[in-house]
Protein backbone atom coordinates (compact mmCIF):
# COMPACT_ATOMS: atom_id res chain seq x y z
CA UNK A 1 0.00 0.00 0.00
CA UNK A 2 1.34 3.07 -1.05
CA UNK A 3 0.02 6.65 1.52
CA UNK A 4 0.41 9.90 0.03
CA UNK A 5 3.60 11.60 -0.31
CA UNK A 6 4.99 7.88 -0.57
CA UNK A 7 6.84 6.64 -3.27
CA UNK A 8 6.44 3.15 -4.47
CA UNK A 9 9.45 2.74 -6.40
CA UNK A 10 10.19 1.34 -10.13
CA UNK A 11 11.58 -1.29 -11.86
CA UNK A 12 15.25 -0.86 -12.54
CA UNK A 13 15.00 -3.92 -15.31
CA UNK A 14 13.37 -1.41 -17.98
CA UNK A 15 15.29 0.96 -20.31
CA UNK A 16 13.05 4.31 -18.57
CA UNK A 17 15.10 4.36 -15.31
CA UNK A 18 18.36 4.17 -16.84
CA UNK A 19 19.86 7.90 -17.93
CA UNK A 20 18.38 8.88 -21.34
CA UNK A 21 16.12 5.96 -21.08
CA UNK A 22 12.91 7.74 -22.44
CA UNK A 23 14.74 9.32 -25.39
CA UNK A 24 16.05 5.23 -26.27
CA UNK A 25 12.46 4.04 -26.16
CA UNK A 26 11.51 7.21 -28.44
CA UNK A 27 13.94 6.08 -30.61
CA UNK A 28 13.50 2.25 -30.73
CA UNK A 29 9.32 3.69 -30.87
CA UNK A 30 10.39 5.31 -34.08
CA UNK A 31 12.53 2.72 -35.62
CA UNK A 32 10.54 -0.46 -34.76
CA UNK A 33 7.00 1.46 -35.64
CA UNK A 34 7.81 3.95 -38.50
CA UNK A 35 6.26 7.15 -36.13
CA UNK A 36 7.28 10.17 -38.51
CA UNK A 37 6.72 12.25 -35.17
CA UNK A 38 6.47 11.32 -31.42
CA UNK A 39 5.21 13.88 -29.18
CA UNK A 40 6.51 13.76 -25.40
CA UNK A 41 4.30 14.82 -22.96
CA UNK A 42 5.57 15.49 -18.73
CA UNK A 43 6.16 16.59 -15.73
CA UNK A 44 9.97 16.04 -15.03
CA UNK A 45 13.49 16.60 -16.22
CA UNK A 46 13.95 13.36 -17.49
CA UNK A 47 11.13 14.14 -19.37
CA UNK A 48 12.16 16.97 -21.04
CA UNK A 49 15.47 15.34 -21.88
CA UNK A 50 13.34 12.89 -24.19
CA UNK A 51 13.33 15.90 -26.84
CA UNK A 52 14.88 15.26 -29.24
CA UNK A 53 14.37 12.52 -30.27
CA UNK A 54 10.90 13.63 -29.63
CA UNK A 55 10.05 15.81 -32.02
CA UNK A 56 8.02 18.24 -29.70
CA UNK A 57 7.48 18.44 -25.96
CA UNK A 58 4.09 19.17 -24.10
CA UNK A 59 4.96 20.02 -20.27
CA UNK A 60 2.56 18.95 -18.00
CA UNK A 61 1.66 20.63 -14.46
CA UNK A 62 -1.79 18.63 -13.70
CA UNK A 63 0.25 17.44 -10.42
CA UNK A 64 3.17 19.42 -9.60
CA UNK A 65 4.52 22.52 -11.76
CA UNK A 66 8.21 22.20 -11.89
CA UNK A 67 9.48 25.94 -12.85
CA UNK A 68 12.68 24.22 -15.08
CA UNK A 69 10.01 21.88 -16.86
CA UNK A 70 7.33 24.90 -17.52
CA UNK A 71 10.02 27.88 -18.42
CA UNK A 72 11.50 25.23 -21.17
CA UNK A 73 8.36 23.89 -22.44
CA UNK A 74 6.96 25.29 -25.51
CA UNK A 75 3.89 24.46 -24.83
CA UNK A 76 2.64 23.85 -20.89
CA UNK A 77 -0.51 22.86 -20.11
CA UNK A 78 -2.05 22.02 -16.44
CA UNK A 79 -5.15 18.96 -17.34
CA UNK A 80 -5.55 16.83 -19.60
CA UNK A 81 -8.95 18.79 -20.20
CA UNK A 82 -6.99 21.67 -21.79
CA UNK A 83 -4.97 19.41 -23.89
CA UNK A 84 -7.78 17.71 -25.55
CA UNK A 85 -9.11 21.06 -26.14
CA UNK A 86 -6.41 22.65 -27.50
CA UNK A 87 -5.67 19.60 -29.73
CA UNK A 88 -9.12 19.81 -30.99
CA UNK A 89 -8.62 23.04 -32.42
CA UNK A 90 -5.03 21.94 -34.65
Amino acid sequence: MCFLGEYAGFDESQPTAEGGGKGKVISMLKEQNGFENVVMIGDGATDLEACPPADAFIGFGGNVIRPQVKEKSLWYVTSFRELLKELENI
